[in-house]
């Protein structure tokens, strides 16, 4: 009987043990420096599970590190990628809507620090994750702060159940871990599944399935339908045979509609969150008074029509909301809810940084997507290389709530997902010397 766990999620065109063991060897014949360095990479995901602080300042240190490294080393082709280029537009008409707004010093101040976010997923794009047996240390790495999470919201189910969710952040934050931190591995596993049915499937299913019931757990809705929609796509997108799609839909169908049903029986009130009171919550279908999540899309959009070329400034959404007048605009029904932002990307892009960082944002967006979708063409025999531009897509879906684009835990959970995704089109060089 063999004894390492990952013989069992091994096949032939996903040998994760060979390829773990050899990144480990490789990490090991690093200089000192360099080995620390990629220890402290590798070991993200299970910082992130103490606090906001410290996963802030492992992302940060690696942004640092990795712009010294390019000081001392002279290397600046990675800025020449379209994602690149449209981030630092965004990031200096973020800065030029501070100076130019209401609030100068605590805009300027938020947009200020936001730039370290993106440079950490250029981090992981172009030097830590040039070696894929080294990204699978990562990936092996993700799956055990994903099972430890698991874990540690089974604790708190049996010992402080609730509705929502907080261990261990003490919010209600874990369903994003999973959702975000988590979701290549989810993502990954169900993929495997649907490009073949093999042996360790059963252990695949078995792990994206404990991911999606405890979000469904921690009661956080928007996480829950990020994970369903990025399993779904997952499951249906690489069926060669339609067949075999059909089954697979008809599989998926069912199993959904028996855990709703088990959900209906066990968790009642849950069930009501996630179905009558969900829909009802959805702003583009309620946009009445008493909604509070049209509300805070409402407030963003009046801000936007303040400055609508340049926007008030990064972060302004916190202070200025409270100043506007709720009878203003009377053609957008509804009331604003004036919370701490406007709750998605593309209305807090508008209002905070204008038409004009609304179209940087959106071309960003659409970049890093192109960016990791052409994983699929740098290594075609990697079925993991086929899902990534997939996490790009479900994390900047238009019609969703997200959290702050210009705050602290929102971007640490995204970028670090977005970073392992990018890491996977590392051959960014070639692609240059395409477009030129």
């Amino acid at each position: 009987m063999n004894l390492n766990p990952l013989f069992y999620l091994s096949t032939n065109q996903f040998p994760i043990g060979r390829d773990f063991n050899r990144g480990i060897e490789k990490i090991k014949a690093f200089s000192l420096l360099k080995k620390l360095v990629f220890i402290f990479w590798i070991i993200g995901p299970f910082i992130y599970l103490i606090e906001r602080d410290p996963a802030d300042l492992w992302l940060s240190s690696i942004g640092l590190i990795f712009i010294i490294r390019c000081f001392v080393k002279n290397d600046w082709a990675w800025i020449g990628q379209w994602w690149v280029i449209f981030t630092i537009l965004l990031y200096i008409s973020g800065l030029m809507s501070a100076l130019l707004g209401p609030y100068k010093s605590f805009s300027f101040y938020e947009g200020l620090l936001w730039i370290r976010f993106p440079i950490y997923a250029a981090a992981a794009q172009v030097w830590l994750g040039q070696d894929k047996d080294i990204r699978k240390v990562m990936f092996i790495s993700i799956l055990g702060g994903m099972l430890l999470m698991c874990i540690i919201l089974f604790l708190e189910l049996n010992i402080e159940p609730k509705q929502r969710l907080t261990w261990p952040y003490g919010d209600h934050l874990p369903g994003s871990y999973i959702a975000k931190i988590s979701l290549p591995v989810i993502c990954g596993f169900i993929t495997l599944i649907s490009l073949k049915f093999i042996k360790p499937s059963i252990i695949f299913f078995i792990i994206s399935l404990s991911g999606v019931v405890f979000v469904f757990l921690t009661g956080e809705r928007g996480n829950f339908l990020i994970v369903i929609s990025s399993l779904f796509l997952s499951l249906i997108l690489f069926r060669k045979s339609k067949k075999i799609l059909f089954l697979s839909l008809i599989i998926f169908i069912s199993i959904s509609m028996i855990s709703l049903a088990s959900i209906n029986f066990l968790y009642k009130n849950q069930f009501l969150r996630f179905t009558n009171q969900f829909v009802n919550s959805i702003p583009i279908i309620n946009m009445s008074d008493n909604n509070p999540y049209w509300g805070a899309w409402r407030s963003g959009i009046q801000q936007a029509l303040e400055k609508p070329l340049i926007g008030l400034g990064p972060g302004s959404s916190r202070k200025h909301c409270s100043q506007m007048s709720y009878d203003q605009k009377d053609w957008l029904p509804g009331k604003n809810y004036c919370g701490n932002h406007p709750h998605n990307y593309y209305i807090q892009l508008m209002s905070e940084t204008g038409l004009i960082g609304l179209i940087f944002g959106s071309l960003m967006f659409f970049f890093i997507i192109k960016t990791c979708f052409n994983a699929t063409k740098i290594n075609k025999n990697c079925p993991l290389n086929k899902i990534f531009f997939l996490i790009p897509i479900v994390l900047f879906f238009p019609l969703q709530q997200t959290g702050n684009f210009f705050g602290q835990w929102s971007n640490l959970f995204i970028w670090f997902s977005l970073g392992y995704s990018l890491s996977n089109s590392n051959n960014y060089k070639s692609l240059l010397l395409k477009k030129s």
